[in-house]
C-alpha cells in the first residue's frame, strides 16, 4: 500500500474510532486525491463522478476538513492534511521516526556545538508550487467567482468575503496565508481593512495583495503605506495574479520557517541550560 492510501486508511480509522462514523466514499475520494498530490480541482472530481461542483466545494469538502479538524484537534485543510496526518502517525508510533528529521538534526546540531550559528541550517526551499489558504475580499460576486475559480484550479483553499467587516470576522476563525483585497467597497474600504489587520497581533503578519481598478500612483502608495505587500491593477492578467500570489506565499512560508527555527533554537537552548544546571552535572548527589 502506498503512502497516500496508508494515510487515507489511518484517517478513516481515526474518524471511525473517535466519532463512530466512517468517511463517505466521496470524502475518501477527495482525501485520497489530495494526499496523492494530484493537481485536481473539486470541479474535476465532481464532473468525473457526476456530482455538482458547487455541492462538492461548499458541502462535502468543508464537512470533511471540519470533521478531520475536530478529530485531530487542529485546523485541517486541503493544504496541510498530509502533514497533519503524518505527524499524528508519528505521535502514535506508526511511523519510522518519532520527531521530524529537521527537528532532530537541529537539536543535535545545537547541543553538540552550543548553538553555534554554523551548526544550524535552514531547510531547503520547496521546489513545487506553493499552496495556501487564501481569503478573497470584494463586494462584487462576479469578481469573487472569477478569482476563486482561478486559485482553486491551482490547488489553493479559497475563502470569500463580500465586505470588509465579513473579512475581519473571517480572519478571527480561519488560519490564512494570504489575503487578496479590493479597495473600493461600501462601509469599509480596503485601506481600512488592511489597517485593522496590521493593528491586530494575530493578523499583522498575513500578507495582503490589493487588487483594484484604481491605477493612480497615489492609490498604490497609500496601499503600501497602510501595510499592503503588493498591488495588482484591474483588469488583471491571470499569469500576473498567479505569479504574485506565488511570491507572497513563498515569503509567508519562509517567514514561518524562520519562526519555527527560532522556536527550536530556544527549545534547544533551554535543554542545554537545564543540563548545565543539573545536580549530576555539578557533581551533586
Amino acid at each position: 500500500m502506498d503512502k497516500a492510501k496508508r494515510l487515507l486508511s489511518f484517517a478513516n480509522t481515526l474518524v471511525e474510532g473517535r466519532t463512530g462514523t466512517d468517511l463517505s466514499n466521496l470524502q475518501r475520494l477527495i482525501l485520497l486525491t489530495t494526499l496523492q498530490g494530484v493537481k485536481t480541482s473539486y470541479k474535476d472530481i465532481a464532473e468525473a463522478h457526476n456530482y455538482s461542483p458547487r455541492y462538492l466545494r461548499q458541502d462535502i469538502a468543508p464537512k470533511l476538513w471540519q470533521q478531520l479538524s475536530q478529530v485531530l484537534a487542529c485546523k485541517v485543510s486541503k493544504r496541510n492534511v498530509r502533514v497533519v496526518l503524518e505527524r499524528e502517525m508519528e505521535c502514535q508510533g506508526l511511523n519510522e521516526t518519532v520527531l521530524p528529521e529537521s527537528r532532530r538534526q537541529l537539536l543535535q546540531g545545537a547541543i553538540t556545538s552550543s548553538l553555534s550559528p554554523s551548526a544550524v541550517t535552514m531547510p531547503s526551499p520547496i521546489t513545487e508550487l506553493e499552496k495556501g489558504t487564501i481569503l478573497l475580499v470584494d463586494d462584487q460576486p462576479e469578481n469573487l467567482m472569477l478569482l476563486s475559480h482561478l486559485l482553486e484550479e491551482e490547488g489553493h483553499d479559497v475563502r470569500q468575503a463580500i465586505s470588509g467587516s465579513v473579512a475581519l470576522q473571517t480572519t478571527e476563525c480561519s488560519v490564512l496565508d494570504l489575503i487578496l483585497l479590493d479597495i473600493i467597497m461600501p462601509e469599509m474600504d480596503g485601506y481600512s481593512v488592511c489597517q485593522h489587520l496590521r493593528e491586530n497581533s494575530a493578523t499583522q503578519d498575513i500578507p495582503v495583495i490589493f487588487i483594484s481598478s484604481l491605477d493612480e500612483s497615489w492609490h498604490k502608495v497609500k496601499a503600501f503605506t497602510v501595510g499592503g505587500n503588493d498591488y495588482i491593477t484591474k483588469p488583471f492578467k491571470t499569469i500576473e495574479v498567479l505569479a504574485r500570489v506565488q511570491n507572497q506565499l513563498k515569503v509567508r512560508r519562509l517567514q514561518k520557517m524562520l519562526k519555527e527555527t527560532e522556536h527550536h533554537l530556544q527549545a534547544a537552548l533551554q535543554e542545554i541550560e537545564a543540563v548545565e544546571k543539573s545536580p549530576l552535572r555539578n557533581g551533586v548527589v
